[in-house]
């Protein structure tokens, strides 16, 4: 890449050329990240805490299948490259749902045995590519098994971008001053736009009207989380 560079080719783009060369040796580590209007905490902070912001869900390839990834996020790490270019990192640890012993799922839920791990090789996975999901006690089965619960988050609105406003400032509905907000852009991105409707222009003061009201109600149990001062928002 640094031949094609000097020779001042096209494909030796800035990018490229800058994650060919490496990271820097310095990873900022984080226990927490806001990802798509989406707060994520650390495994140990959730052990302290009665809310639940660690369990995730990644697409993945098993076996030559694309199966769902279910585990939790240890850290949060932050890895600087030349000209500016930084990429952020979930480490995770999976649960191991390769057999019908400590995986089971049928019409209404999926249940898994979380005693096990598996791909403790491979925890790294692009905060785009995760999805947020719950762990509830299997009442059912008992013992170490747990219920994955997903929900669509309450507080993210789908509204284009317009010069003036800034929607991931009302997204963080709980954010403190404590909180110390880092802005990078990830290489890749899930979008929230719907491209099968036309787009609805949302007052800014009624996603603020809302989210005020939402706060004041005490609705929002699995993102009340305490101050936190090791913070990444993405």
């Amino acid at each position: 890449m640094n031949q094609l560079r000097a020779q001042g080719l096209p494909e030796a783009t800035d990018d490229l050329w800058s994650l060919a060369n490496g990271p820097s040796v310095n990873v900022n580590l984080y226990s927490a990240c806001i990802s798509n209007g989406v707060r994520f905490h650390s495994k140990d902070h959730d052990s302290s805490h009665k809310c639940q912001n660690s369990g995730l869900v990644v697409e993945g390839e098993h076996e030559r299948q694309t199966i769902n990834f279910y585990g939790y996020l240890n850290r949060v790490l932050e890895t600087h490259y030349m000209l500016g270019h930084r990429v952020v990192l979930f480490q995770c640890e999976w649960f191991n749902t390769g057999s019908s012993r400590t995986l089971h799922t049928d019409t209404h839920c999926t249940s898994i045995d979380v005693r096990s791990r598996w791909y403790k090789d491979d925890p790294f996975v692009l905060p785009s590519h995760v999805k947020q999901v719950f762990y509830v006690d299997d009442t059912k089965l008992g013992g170490h098994w747990k219920v994955v619960e997903r929900l669509q988050h309450r507080g993210i609105w789908d509204v284009p971008e317009q010069d003036g406003f800034e929607p991931d400032n009302v997204l963080q509905q709980n954010e403190t001053t404590d909180a110390v907000p880092v802005s990078v852009e990830d290489p890749v991105t899930i979008s929230l736009h719907m491209n099968d409707i036309d787009p609805q222009i949302i007052p800014s003061e009624v996603v603020l009207q809302s989210v005020n009201r939402a706060h004041n109600n005490g609705v929002d149990e699995e993102e009340g989380c305490d101050n936190e001062d090791d913070y990444y928002e993405h």
